[in-house]
């Protein structure tokens, strides 16, 4: 299912699949790295190649979010480290050409497919686990 999320993706947005894959891969990694792990679970059991995807090299969060990241990381507990990793995500995403504008295009389509072939909405519900930030990144509107 992810390889399709990926041509998806990279049908509705002017990302190419390389950069939808980077971007999903990152998004996964965070995610496997902070969220609950019985939501984690329930993601990967309903998103065939989800679990491999967010434990890929590309999935796994890099250090970074500049100097700001690193006063998150150290002391925000364990919603700084999830911030922190989310900023370091941004900056190599933006490094590959993926603006935050591309990603307020392409949640909604992955989040929406996910939903329709899942009966669920999974991917918001394991988003909102993680611990102090998940809230915020999933922005119920």
């Amino acid at each position: 299912m992810t390889e399709d999320l990926i041509a998806l993706g990279a049908e509705r947005t002017r990302l190419s699949p390389q950069q939808v894959r980077l971007t999903l891969a990152g998004a996964l990694g965070l995610l496997d790295k902070h969220a609950a792990p019985d939501r984690l679970n329930e993601l990967y059991a309903a998103v065939p190649g989800a679990e491999a995807l967010a434990r890929s090299p590309e999935g796994r969060p890099k250090p970074g979010g500049g100097l700001f990241g690193g006063l998150m990381k150290s002391a925000g507990g364990v919603s700084g480290a999830a911030m922190a990793d989310a900023m370091g995500l941004l900056g190599r995403l933006s490094k590959a050409g993926v603006e935050k504008s591309d990603l307020k295009a392409l949640l909604p389509v992955v989040q929406t497919e996910v939903r329709e072939r899942t009966g669920k909405d999974v991917l918001r519900e394991t988003v909102e686990s993680v611990p102090g930030v998940g809230a915020l990144l999933a922005e119920r509107g």
